[in-house]
């Protein structure tokens, strides 16, 4: 996640979410209740990428920044449900 504008990620960022504003097909979100970085970033991907419309969102409880390492087997299983309803 580039902070700055002069930052090398910036530009191929922007790159990406031009991809994901047009992105139609199935979008999930999955974040952590005590992430410091990404804290609330799902209701901006919510709000911007029209695939995430109707879907149902996930905040997982007890996990930090790091959620795939921190609660691996909840966000599996959010994923294999979300991939199955989709």
């Amino acid at each position: 996640m580039p902070t700055i504008p002069t930052d090398a990620a910036t530009v191929p960022n922007r790159g990406v979410w031009e991809v994901l504003k047009r992105w139609e097909k199935p979008f999930l979100t999955a974040f952590s209740d005590s992430d410091p970085i990404s804290k609330a970033g799902e209701k901006y991907l919510k709000r911007v990428i029209p695939g995430a419309k109707d879907q149902d969102h996930v905040i997982i409880k007890g996990a930090g920044y790091f959620l795939q390492e921190d609660k691996g087997e909840e966000l599996g299983r959010v994923v294999v449900d979300f991939i199955s309803r989709n």
